[in-house]
């Protein structure tokens, strides 16, 4: 079994990436703890599925989740870019207790 910052960060680079496709596709994931991998993963969902519904809806308000970020978050903002985008998420659930304890909480190490 992988160690408990292994799977954390698995969690910060799948939950980022997420959220950066929804930004620029719009579409909804929803990020869950594959057991057999140890890893975590994100899948599609349509976009009538219920936030209930998944293990963690990656969606329009995954700012809640995450806090204020130091780059653009808007895709229409000239100077927005995903990989900046993608280190800051990661970055602010790395420093996040509410994201460590999540990434607990999906890996069943709670």
């Amino acid at each position: 079994m992988k160690n408990e910052k292994d799977i954390h960060e698995s969690f910060c680079r799948v939950y980022a990436d997420a959220v950066v496709r929804f930004i620029v596709t719009g579409i909804n994931e929803d990020v869950s703890f594959d057991e057999a991998g140890q890893q975590f993963v994100s899948r599609e969902v349509d976009d009538d599925t219920s936030p209930a519904a998944c293990e963690w809806w990656v969606g329009s308000d995954w700012p809640t989740f995450v806090g204020p970020l130091s780059c653009p978050t808007d895709l229409a903002h000239p100077k927005f870019a995903e990989e900046p985008l993608k280190r800051a998420i990661i970055h602010a659930l790395r420093k996040s207790a509410t994201g460590r304890r999540m990434s607990q909480i999906l890996a069943g190490q709670d």
